[in-house]
């Protein structure tokens, strides 16, 4: 991901992701959210990736 365009078309698919993944409650679900979360790291002060992330801590079968 790079610039803002691509930073808002990657999370748009992380909460598609999110969206989908979160009726499977999958332990591998959890993992690939938590690999995107991570990936997510340099952008982490940008207000669409703390919401992002905050999404993914209290999404019910996503949450760890």
């Amino acid at each position: 991901m790079c610039g803002g365009h691509g930073l808002d078309h990657g999370l748009e698919l992380g909460n598609r992701s999110v969206d989908i993944l979160a009726r499977v409650q999958s332990t591998r679900a959890k993992d690939y959210v938590r690999e995107f979360n991570t990936a997510l790291a340099p952008w982490r002060r940008e207000p669409v990736v703390r919401e992002f992330i905050h999404r993914t801590r209290k999404e019910p079968g996503i949450a760890a």
